[in-house]
């Protein structure tokens, strides 16, 4: 008796089996009759509808076969009739792109990749079947789509970003550059697509949706590929500072940010002065010290390198010191009007010191007049620089004027005084 039922149960998986691949068979008829229809391209308003109703009853007769145990020799057949059907849905909407039409990107985005996991699903399939060869009528034809496709991946990351989808066109390039990982068909053709020319710039746009979508963890993945992109590497450098910036590690972002002024200080002025703002503001005179040194070490003529030494030197009141940096940051940019105003509040601060230490010493009239005679030198030495000032900001006295007024009040000079003192009325 166990003998029989054993048998009985055996002849009903069987039948189960011969019904699933008999669905798939089926299937694939009624794709036939859709893909008629696809080609018709004068087809009727009703014959559309028609076509998308097959085309959605071929797509739900399916989906048991997926899941089903029972479903043996068709299985790789099923899978490459859902990949068709799903080709036929992005098509139209594909062309409206090519032809600059309006399309509903994410429905394109999603027909492309239920079309490719499909194409994938199919080529496992042959796999677990060991189809091979003659036997084999889908992958060679999967393979080219599977490499042609990769490209309309791009297309929508490009639309969603366009719309400000930032979310979903970062996933669409997330995809594109785990195309030769996730798809197997590839083969060894995985291997050219993961060299292609573009991956440089697909995951600096990658980084960029993620930067404007706020996933830092999926900015910090592609970034290190991004910064390959040295067609655009100013723009690559100053996104990845203002992401590491705006996620708060603020250690990486100095290190990261030296690095790159380090490697060209003359091309990264502007990140190499958001890093000594920072240094100075967070009153760290050592750090701004060494890492103006460093610049300097890397480029003995870079003007900001030699600005930025000036300025640690002036905060630590060692104002001579510090004017032979001005000067030299002056040399390589005659038209540096803050090393000009700098330098020139140098000799002033300098002179100021000196006449502070003759405070509450006892002098004859002819020795006073003898001591404060290096205060006016200095002042004096002040005046061309300011006067720099002017000559480049004009239009801006309150920059300048008030400091040649005390210039001239110190070394004697009433009628420059009078007219600084006026332009600030």
């Amino acid at each position: 008796m166990k003998k029989i039922l054993f048998a009985v149960a055996l002849f009903a998986v069987a039948g189960t089996a011969v019904a699933q691949d008999k669905v798939v068979r089926k299937a694939r008829d009624l794709k036939d009759e859709v893909q008629n229809l696809v080609a018709n391209h004068e087809r009727t308003e009703k014959e559309t509808a028609q076509m998308n109703q097959k085309m959605q009853e071929c797509l739900d007769m399916l989906q048991p076969t997926f899941t089903s145990p029972e479903t043996k020799k068709e299985l790789a057949n099923a899978w490459d009739i859902q990949a068709q059907l799903y080709k036929f849905k992005f098509a139209p909407l594909l062309d409206n792109v090519i032809q600059k039409q309006p399309t509903d990107t994410a429905a394109l985005a999603e027909y492309i990749y239920k079309a490719l996991d499909a194409m994938e699903e199919c080529y496992k399939a042959t796999q677990t079947l060991g189809l091979k060869g003659d036997k084999d009528p889908y992958t060679n034809i999967n393979k080219i789509d599977v490499i042609r496709f990769r490209q309309y991946i791009a297309f929508c990351g490009q639309m969603f970003f366009q719309n400000g989808q930032h979310a979903k066109a970062l996933d669409a390039f997330r995809r594109w550059m785990s195309y030769p990982q996730t798809y197997t068909i590839l083969g060894a053709d995985a291997e050219t697509l993961a060299a292609d020319e573009m991956t440089p710039q697909i995951a600096y746009f990658t980084c960029l949706c993620a930067y404007f979508a706020k996933d830092y963890k999926a900015f910090n993945e592609f970034i290190p590929k991004a910064r390959e992109y040295t067609q655009e590497k100013s723009q690559v450098n100053q996104l990845y500072l203002a992401a590491l910036y705006e996620a708060g590690d603020t250690v990486q972002w100095l290190k990261v940010g030296r690095e790159i002024v380090l490697e060209d200080p003359s091309a990264n002025e502007g990140v190499a002065q958001n890093v000594m703002a920072y240094y100075f503001n967070k009153g760290k005179s050592a750090e701004a010290q060494s890492f103006a040194d460093d610049i300097i070490a890397a480029d003995p003529n870079s003007k900001l390198g030699n600005y930025a030494k000036g300025l640690v030197l002036m905060n630590d009141k060692k104002y001579e010191e510090a004017i032979v940096f001005f000067d030299k940051a002056i040399e390589t940019d005659p038209e540096y009007s803050d090393a000009y105003f700098n330098a020139g509040v140098c000799w002033s601060n300098h002179g100021y010191d000196i006449n502070e230490a003759l405070s509450g010493k006892k002098m004859t009239d002819a020795q006073f007049k003898e001591a404060v005679k290096p205060v006016k030198a200095a002042y004096a030495k002040a005046e061309p620089y300011f006067l720099k000032v002017k000559e480049l900001e004009p239009d801006n006295p309150h920059k300048w004027a008030g400091r040649l007024s005390t210039v001239y009040y110190i070394i004697g000079n009433k009628a420059k005084q009078a007219e600084m003192d006026k332009l600030l009325e």
